[in-house]
């Protein structure tokens, strides 16, 4: 019936089959017979929920009649329900359908824990108490040994007792659950063995049981005095029963299955409670380094900004300059323009239309004429706002043509009529990085250039030689084939110049904080070591090198580079 409803069935012969199979396979209910050729269902029972892994395994007893007496027991000795063999099979297979649904949301414990039959090791050797008790057993082995197979535990015969190891139990097997010790063998010292077995047990934080057998009628006060305070269990002599002897052996196994569970179960707690503290701590880390990574941001924010107003202070006169001349301009045609609209009036007064008209077409040209200094004076301005704000730490999308436009208006006066720029442009306009790459990078770079040049241009004037060619600085941007492992593309800038160039034992050297090659008063040594940690902050690199032989310096600026898209949507996220 059970395999006509489609549940795959195996059926075994007694309770030592069940508990051997479930050493490879845990069934998801047992159907068991109330009385088995090798145990009752009851003690089958017992067996089952002293186990983690079997402990929730549904169990229905079948019985010969229907007994109210027989079915109480049975419930309360851990069986799901009970059945009598001749009642309608419609009931119980409603049954069983119910208990596995019941079961099936209850599998957790089965993916932790492992089935394990109680192990037992005995200590005899031929001579000894323990092999002569009860008579001979199967294949020369003693009785006992027998009894404790039958009885569904796993068995292990020691006659020499060095097989034993000092962590107390049988070498190359598991721990055992109770030692069984002979103190009558004449081949080796029982109570020794006990004595050992202790005190590696608590070494070792161990649970196993020992069970110490003497001869009949030996067990008395001082004898048990001896036995226990050396660490033993359990005392019995020969005159004990079979049946009585597993019941005992039986109960310390399960106390010793039970502190094992206990202790299982309190280092779940202990490692949970260390998971906790670890993630705790891990979060308090994590907060720690989101702190310090602001203020690391907020640093270089300002680092690069004084750097910047550095970069303005000594593009002061130049910029003055750029303002004065436009307004000394604009304020020249101002008293022009005011006289030649009086004349025009004056003219129109004494119906003088050509002399009017003649009057105001000069003054529209003088007006023309201010609004193209007004507008280089606003232009500058605009420049000079875009460059001295403080979001120089934030990624976002530059475009590269125009913040390089704005760089080159600032420098203008620096730059004047005797360096020309030269820009040639191939990589993408929008790079997703840092406005100071640009801003505050490219333009110390430029800056150090003009400075070389011109100074160049003054120790040849110095010299009586005349410059000939045309002073010329070039900034070129491509993709390039990343240099790193990962591969990709890499967003390369170099300038390079035809200025005196940098000898090669400073070439390491100028990136370093506070090191200049300028005069004293005419450098603070913060630009290029501001430029280093700018390129750093993107994962990329900044070398300098010769521009060609014997003249002028190559800066090459490279960070990584991705799609803009790509980009966008990473800062978005």
């Amino acid at each position: 019936m059970l395999t006509q409803r489609g549940f795959s069935v195996r059926t075994l012969a007694d309770g030592k089959s069940a508990f051997q199979a479930f050493d490879t396979t845990l069934p998801d209910l047992l159907v068991v017979s109330a009385c088995l050729p090798d145990m009752p269902a009851t003690q089958l029972c017992q067996r089952l929920r002293l186990n983690a892994a079997t402990r929730g395994i549904p169990v229905v007893v079948l019985t010969e009649q229907t007994d109210s007496a027989v079915e109480r027991e049975v419930l309360e000795r851990g069986a799901d329900a009970c059945f009598s063999a001749k009642g309608d099979p419609v009931f119980l297979m409603f049954r069983i359908c119910a208990l596995l649904r019941e079961h099936d949301d209850d599998v957790p414990v089965r993916d932790t824990v492992s089935f394990r039959q109680p192990s037992v090791v005995v200590v005899t050797a031929p001579g000894g108490l323990l092999w002569a008790w009860q008579g001979p057993g199967q294949n020369g082995q003693p009785k006992v040994i027998d009894l404790l197979h039958r009885n569904g535990e796993s068995v292990t015969l020691i006659e020499d007792p060095d097989r034993l190891d000092f962590s107390g139990h049988v070498a190359g097997q598991v721990h055992p659950d109770c030692v069984v010790i002979d103190l009558c063998c004449p081949l080796f010292d029982g109570l020794a063995l006990a004595r050992t077995l202790v005190a590696m047990r608590r070494r070792n934080r161990q649970c196993t049981r020992v069970l110490a057998m003497t001869e009949s009628g030996q067990v008395s006060g001082q004898l048990a005095t001896v036995v226990f305070g050396a660490g033993v269990d359990d005392l019995v002599d020969a005159d004990i029963t079979p049946d009585l002897l597993l019941a005992r052996i039986g109960s310390l196994v399960r106390r010793k299955i039970l502190q094992d569970e206990m202790r299982r179960e309190e280092a779940h707690i202990e490692s949970a409670r260390a998971r906790m503290a670890l993630a705790d701590a891990l979060r308090r880390v994590n907060a720690d380094l989101a702190a310090a990574n602001r203020k690391l941001i907020e640093a270089q924010a300002k680092l690069v900004q004084s750097a910047k107003m550095a970069s303005l202070g000594e593009l002061a006169a130049g910029i003055a300059h750029e303002f004065n001349n436009p307004l000394a301009f604009v304020l020249a045609h101002e008293g022009t323009v005011n006289r030649t609209i009086t004349r025009a009036m004056q003219a129109v007064r004494d119906g003088d239309m050509q002399t009017a008209e003649t009057a105001l077409a000069k003054s529209g040209e003088r007006l023309a004429a201010s609004f193209v200094g007004l507008s280089r004076m606003r232009d500058l301005v605009t420049s000079l706002r875009r460059f001295s704000r403080l979001e120089e730490g934030e990624f976002t999308r530059l475009d590269v043509p125009e913040a390089l436009a704005m760089v080159l208006t600032l420098l203008a006066p620096k730059l004047g009529q005797e360096i020309r720029v030269i820009s040639s442009l191939e990589a993408p306009p929008e790079l997703f990085c840092q406005a100071a790459l640009v801003n505050q990078v490219v333009m110390n770079i430029v800056s150090n250039a003009a400075d070389a040049i011109l100074e160049k241009r003054r120790e040849e004037k110095g010299q009586g030689k005349i410059k000939v060619e045309e002073d010329i600085i070039e900034i070129t941007s491509r993709l390039e084939p990343g240099a790193g492992d990962e591969g990709g593309l890499d967003y390369v800038i170099r300038i390079s110049d035809t200025g005196p160039g940098v000898p090669k034992n400073l070439q390491e050297r100028i990136f370093e904080p506070f090191f200049t090659t300028k005069p004293v008063g005419s450098g603070t040594g913060l630009g290029l070591a501001t430029a280093y940690g700018v390129v750093q902050a993107h994962g990329g690199s900044i070398v300098v090198t010769d521009a060609r032989e014997n003249a002028g310096a190559c800066f090459t600026l490279r960070v990584p580079y991705r799609a803009a898209e790509e980009r966008r949507s990473e800062h978005t996220a």
